[in-house]
Order: structure tokens, then sequence, then C-alpha cells
């Protein structure tokens, strides 16, 4: 039984903002009319099982959503580390978070540059029709008395 609520219509994205990518990616989805659910894990604690559930929708270990370059002591062995130890990691260092985590239904993808969150979530740039290039650019005066010298 999935913990994290999967739903089509809404675009949910976990993400720390302490972090840069975080806060640009949140940036791009507050355009946007859809359903949003966004859980800051500098504000809201994820569970360690909605953290297993995300590591595993991600194919990937927990241990993987920590950015080691981040953490303090880098010169520590953590080889030894379990999934639990690094939901505490993650749970106690939000910003320790690699990339924020764009689930929509039964996709998850990790967001690597903000400007993937609007080709995952399948929205259009800045509301521009598709179809703009096979509309000839208008090039002249639209409304009277303008003068272009």
């Amino acid at each position: 039984m999935a913990v994290l609520a999967r739903d089509d219509k809404q675009l949910t994205l976990v993400y720390s903002s302490n972090t840069r990518v975080g806060k640009h990616t949140l940036s791009y989805l507050q355009g946007i009319e859809e359903k949003i659910h966004t859980i800051d894990i500098a504000k809201v604690k994820v569970t360690g099982t909605q953290w297993a559930e995300i590591a595993d929708g991600l194919n990937v270990k927990v241990g993987d959503l920590v950015d080691k370059r981040v953490l303090k002591e880098d010169d520590k062995d953590r080889s030894d580390y379990n999934t639990e130890d690094w939901v505490k990691i993650l749970q106690n260092n939000n910003e320790v978070l690699t990339q924020p985590i764009a689930i929509n239904g039964e996709k998850m993808k990790q967001i690597e540059n903000p400007t993937e969150i609007m080709e995952f979530f399948n929205v259009d740039s800045a509301g521009l029709k598709k179809t703009m290039h096979t509309d000839d650019p208008t090039i002249e005066s639209t409304t009277k008395d303008e003068k272009f010298k």
C-alpha cells in the first residue's frame, strides 16, 4: 500500500527550500494553474516509510537521495550506513537532498535542472501555444497612427 498520495491530476514536489535547485524548481511551478502539492522538507518531516517509497519509485536507495558533498564531516566513512541512517540524515539535514523529486500519479523523477519540472508535468512554457511556430508573425502595424521610424 502506498503511503504517499498518488493522483494523476495532482502534481507533487518534494523539495528543500534551503537549496537553490529546490527554490528555483518551486518557482517554475507557481505560475501554472494545475493542482500542486508541495512538501518542503525544511518545514515538514517526511517519514522513513515515505522516503523508502520515494527511493523505490525512483529505483534508487535512500542513500542515493543524499548529496554526500553537502554532509558535514566529508571524510567520514558511511559505507556501512543502512536505510534508517540515511533517513535520519535526510530528516535532520534537509539541505542534503540531492534534487527535488517530482511525483505525478505513478511517475517520479529527480529534477536536476529546475526547467525539467515543466517538461515532467507537460506544461507549456509561459503559456505559449504549441502551434505558434506554424503562424506567420505580424510584421505590420495593427493599430492606427503607429510610426516605427
